[in-house]
C-alpha cells in the first residue's frame, strides 16, 4: 500500500463508527416518565430519582434530577420498557457543603448548632423496592409519597 492507500483506509476506519451509530435505538426501547416526589406529604425539595431495569428487564438505567418535587425524563434519556426499580435519594446540604469550616463558624456564631437536611430513609434508596412498569403506548406519570417513618 502506498501513502495515500494507508491514509484513506485510516480516515475510513475514523469515520465507519459515525456511520454506523452505536448501535440500534431499537436494542432498548425508552419513554419519557415524569412525576411528582413527596416526603411526609411536602415536595422533595431537591433528590434524583433512578430507574434501573429489573428482573428480566435489560438495559441502562436512567435517572432524573427532581427539584420542588417534580421530575421529568425525555424520551431520549427516559428508562427503558419493562419493569424498573425506583431508587429515590435526597441531594438537599442544608444550604452548606460539609467541609466548608467558615460556614459552621459563622453558624455557631448566629446560634445554629445543626444544618437541617431533607433525607430520604434508606427503604427508598439502594434498598428501594419500589417498582414501576414503564409503557410505550401509555402516558408514564409517576406519584411517589414517601414517608419519613420506616414501614413494618
Amino acid at each position: 500500500m502506498n501513502s495515500k492507500q494507508v491514509s484513506l483506509t485510516l480516515c475510513f476506519c475514523l469515520l465507519l463508527p459515525a456511520l454506523t451509530g452505536c448501535g440500534s435505538s431499537d436494542e432498548y426501547p425508552r419513554a419519557a416518565v415524569r412525576g411528582i416526589v413527596t416526603l411526609d406529604g411536602d415536595p422533595l425539595s431537591k433528590g434524583v430519582i433512578r430507574f434501573i431495569p429489573d428482573g428480566e428487564n435489560e438495559g441502562p438505567q436512567a435517572s432524573a434530577p427532581i427539584r420542588e418535587g417534580i421530575f421529568n425524563v425525555p424520551v431520549d434519556f427516559g428508562p427503558v420498557i419493562g419493569t424498573n426499580r425506583i431508587e429515590i435519594i435526597s441531594t438537599d446540604d442544608g444550604g452548606f457543603p460539609e467541609d466548608d469550616e467558615e460556614a459552621f463558624e459563622r453558624m455557631q456564631a448566629v446560634g445554629i448548632k445543626k444544618i437541617e437536611k431533607i433525607t430520604v430513609p434508606s427503604q427508598y434508596n439502594k434498598k428501594s423496592k419500589l417498582t414501576k412498569s414503564i409503557s410505550a403506548e401509555q402516558d408514564n406519570d409517576f406519584t411517589f409519597a414517601l414517608t419519613s417513618t420506616a414501614k413494618k
